[in-house]
């Protein structure tokens, strides 16, 4: 269902359900915004974002997740998540969050696209 709401507002989605799959597609570049699942398998989403960051990778990441604690929100906040959306969430807020993420970025230099 995101997937088609993301298609439907005209932007370029990919979709990867491994941890260590998205970080190695993080590294090619050619991004402009991910949703990041905390709970991915092959390695966890703040690991993948830790590992992004730390190698100087600064896409804006959204973190999407049904570990609600303080403590994990914070940790991805502080990892450089600039956004975290708890599960369940309405997809028309996540919109609004993409569109936040994204405004400034030219839809003819980034595509449109996304990632996560």
């Amino acid at each position: 269902m995101l997937t088609r709401a993301l298609e439907a507002e005209g932007y370029d989605v990919v979709v990867l359900d491994d941890g260590l799959d998205a970080y190695e597609r993080g590294l090619e570049g050619d991004i402009d915004l991910v949703l990041l699942d905390h709970l991915l398998p092959g390695m966890l989403g703040t690991e993948v974002l830790h590992r992004w960051r730390s190698e100087g990778i600064t896409f804006p990441v959204i973190m999407i997740s049904d570990v609600t604690g303080d403590e994990e929100v914070t940790r991805a906040l502080s990892l450089g998540a600039r956004d975290y959306v708890r599960k369940p969430f309405s997809v028309r807020e996540l919109m609004a969050r993409v569109r936040i993420q994204l405004d400034g970025v030219s839809t003819a230099e980034a595509g449109r696209r996304l990632s996560g």
